[in-house]
């Protein structure tokens, strides 16, 4: 009896345990269509017969009492597909299937509140569900890496992920990442590690990655198809950042000086951007480990870098060795391209320390004298650095998107002549330039309604100082006053037509005149040879008494006839051989004269001036004599 009683005790006890001890239906059921999923399943060394993996502890699975909580077969070349009800392992807690070959959809794994890490590396998976990440709250490490997700339209992040808010290691390398960095991602203050190199992600580094986010390592490099773009200012806040890679990208703008607020930075990647300007002292001063600034646009001298490790090859540097400043007018034009932006046409041309071959820019005897740039789309101010280019004699912006004032120490560059501001937006107030300058500041609606005519009424032609006729004349001497008595020199083409007006209005009066005197002729019957001088003194305007006479001259008698009403066209006749003369003043044109120096008045001696005169020829026609 009591022998019985025993065994009853053992039976009991051993059913007890295969009940406690045995694997959560369910959960056995998704391990295995896992393993029917494999071509390869005999490498999981499962038991072909075996119904309680929590119980017998098969391998590469991981129980809590009767539910599984780990699945890691990393690195064992698996073949196969996952089963695709992979979330109802509701108590999983760590996914390791890194390193093999895994194909086909990636199961969503939404709903798995108590999962911590996910390693999904280096497999075969195609796609991935948009509710993967859905109620991930307790994840804290997710590797993606080399898995071509989406092949032909690549994927982001989906929002669902925002919900991980213990996330601190996000790894999605070469995983066909695509278009901007999700904004939420700089939200996750826990976050520590991105890695999202070698991927098609494209635009800026969100603002939110300045919120106080806690990375020490950021690798955002070897972006396909351009890359991210914009500056990298975001990245100077990250102040726990220890390896930041930004190559291979299109980031833009300057190094900013404030980099030197990351004090743990030990490794920088800068190679193959866009980067322009000088190298911020900042920067020359940290002691990194390692720095690359290769294959950008960088500019001015090489610092002495205290990095251990330094390379900045293919830049636009001034000097080849560091510590070796520039010229100083090399200087002064790298700050003024730096107000303008750096735009890149001037950038790829102004390298190196010889100005006098840059784009835009002219020398004499090896100094810089002129900037013309006029309509290169320029935006940004104007630097007060140009006026250390004491040489400077003419400065050309017209026609760009310039803003702001024009520096006040402008005014002291002694040599300049000529200030072409047309066509921008500068404001006033306009600083006083001498009066030998022409200021040309048409078309800046700030300044006058964007007209600036000359305030000294003595500048311009006529005596009675009435505003100029056309209001894009040059502005002279900006800070003149109308009482100005100084008149600047007038340009040559004043003085030629001070000489040709006079005789332009003797030549109207010759209009006039020789027809009527052609017509009265042939009324007469008369036949006479062609006159081979004439006479021509314009009206003094200062005397209304004084007649306008027209003397033409025969060259068989010498004899002459007269007109002599003031303008009018009335002759007298003396008969053959007759002459006729129009006089008033001391101007004599003689037509011989005139024959003689334009060889017969042939084409190419021609005078250009704006009246005609006209002479009657050997057999009695008209012909422009002038």
């Amino acid at each position: 009896m009591r022998k019985h009683h025993k065994k009853l005790v053992l039976a009991l006890f051993s059913l007890v345990t295969v009940v406690f001890s045995a694997t959560d239906p369910n959960d056995f059921a998704i391990l295995q269509a896992f393993r029917r999923g494999l071509e390869n399943p005999e490498l999981l060394e499962w038991p072909a017969n075996g119904d309680d993996p929590c119980g017998q502890s098969w391998k590469h699975v991981f129980c809590s009492g009767s539910r599984v909580t780990q699945i890691q077969v990393q690195n064992m070349s698996l073949k196969g597909v996952l089963p695709q009800n992979l979330n109802q392992l509701t108590k999983l807690q760590r996914l390791g299937l890194q390193k093999n070959q895994f194909t086909g959809a990636l199961p969503s794994l939404s709903g798995l509140s108590e999962l911590q890490s996910v390693y999904l590396d280096a497999n075969q998976f195609d796609s991935i569900p948009s509710d993967c990440f859905d109620g991930l709250v307790s994840l804290q490490f997710l590797a993606l890496d080399k898995n071509n997700f989406n092949a032909s339209t690549g994927w982001s992040f989906p929002e669902g992920l925002q919900g991980s808010a213990q996330l601190t290691n996000l790894s999605c390398m070469f995983c066909n990442l695509a278009g901007p960095l999700p904004y939420f991602l700089g939200n996750l203050s826990s976050l520590q590690n991105l890695k999202l190199s070698g991927n098609n992600l494209s635009g800026e580094i969100p603002a939110s990655f300045e919120r106080g986010m806690s990375l020490q390592n950021l690798w955002l490099n070897d972006q396909n198809g351009g890359g991210l773009s914009g500056t990298i200012d975001v990245v100077t806040t990250m102040d726990s950042i220890n390896v930041l890679w930004l190559h291979g990208n299109q980031f833009t703008g300057t190094i900013p000086e404030s980099i030197g607020n990351l004090t743990v930075l030990q490794d920088l990647n800068l190679n193959g951007n866009q980067l322009v300007g000088f190298v911020p002292d900042s920067l020359a001063e940290m002691p990194l480990e390692h720095l690359d600034l290769n294959n950008n646009q960088l500019m001015g001298p090489i610092p002495n870098f205290k990095a251990t490790e330094v390379s900045y090859a293919s830049n636009a540097f001034c000097q080849s060795t560091p510590g070796v400043p520039c010229a100083p007018e090399v200087m002064a034009l790298l700050e003024f391209l730096g107000s303008l932006n750096y735009p890149s046409r001037l950038v790829s041309s102004w390298t190196g320390n010889n100005p006098c071959s840059w784009l835009g820019l002219a020398c004499y005897n090896g100094r810089v004298n002129s900037i013309a740039l006029p309509g290169n789309n320029l935006s940004g101010t104007l630097s007060p650095s140009i006026a250390k280019l004491g040489s400077l004699t003419q400065i050309k912006l017209g026609s760009n998107n310039l803003s702001g004032q024009v520096p006040e120490n402008w005014t002291s560059l002694t040599s300049l002549k000529t200030l072409d501001l047309s066509t921008n937006d500068i404001s006033p107030p306009l600083p006083k330039f001498a009066d030998t300058v022409n200021v040309v500041t048409v078309g800046n609606p700030l300044l006058t309604g964007g007209s600036h005519s000359n305030p000294n009424p003595s500048t311009e032609s006529g005596s009675s100082g009435s505003p100029p006729s056309n209001p894009s004349a040059p502005v002279k001497g900006t800070g003149s006053s109308p009482g100005d008595s100084s008149e600047p020199t007038k340009p040559k083409r004043s003085s030629l037509v001070g000489i040709i007006a006079p005789v332009a209005s003797a030549a109207v009066i010759a209009i006039l005149a020789i027809p009527l005197s052609i017509y009265c002729y042939k009324k007469r019957k008369y036949t006479f040879q062609a006159p081979s001088s004439l006479v021509i003194h314009p009206r003094d305007p200062s005397d209304s008494d004084s007649a306008v006479k027209i003397v033409v001259a025969s060259n068989t008698t010498g004899s002459a006839s007269t007109t002599a009403k003031s303008g009018s066209a009335s002759r007298y006749s003396s008969g053959v051989g007759e002459s006729h003369v129009i006089e008033a003043g001391n101007l004599v044109i003689s037509v011989q004269v005139l024959r003689n120096v334009t060889k017969n008045f042939a084409s190419e001696n021609e005078l250009a001036i704006k009246s005609t005169l006209i002479y009657q020829n050997d057999s009695g026609s008209l012909e422009h004599l002038i």
